[in-house]
């Protein structure tokens, strides 16, 4: 897990958390931020190679949350895995992942959600991949 840090958006403190949060709390000011990369500035830093991306999320395929949105906006990538998307494949695709052990279901191999239902190559588990249960 990589530490992040990002600016509370009631009282502008600096809020050092660690990623795959769905959530971050200031300890200064109680505000509960909902939180899932999207739309936030990493903190400035001469010495990350990240310090001028503007908008990250977590990998879909490793969790990684150091995956960013390239400088002309159009491919989404991980440096970690190396999974790639472009910014219209991600608005228009719904990310399905596993129900029993969180698989990232899209990469699977002959994945599709047409008929409803999607068994897990990773675990086995039967997984409705219909309209109703997107979040």
């Amino acid at each position: 897990m990589i530490k992040k840090e990002i600016t509370c958006m009631n009282c502008g403190s600096q809020i050092a958390f660690n990623s795959f949060r769905k959530f971050v709390l200031c300890s200064y000011c109680g505000t509960r931020m909902p939180f899932d990369g999207f739309g936030y500035e990493p903190i400035q830093s001469q010495s990350s190679m990240y310090a001028s991306v503007k908008y990250w999320m977590d990998c879909p395929v490793c969790r990684s949350p150091q995956m960013y949105l390239g400088p002309e906006g159009r491919i989404w990538k991980c440096p970690d895995c190396g999974y790639t998307i472009s910014n219209r494949e991600k608005n228009s695709t719904v990310f399905w992942f596993c129900d029993e052990c969180e698989a990232y279901l899209n990469i699977q191999q002959d994945f599709t959600a047409k008929n409803g239902k999607w068994k897990c190559t990773a675990c086995g588990c039967q997984n409705d991949v219909t309209k109703g249960n997107i979040i």
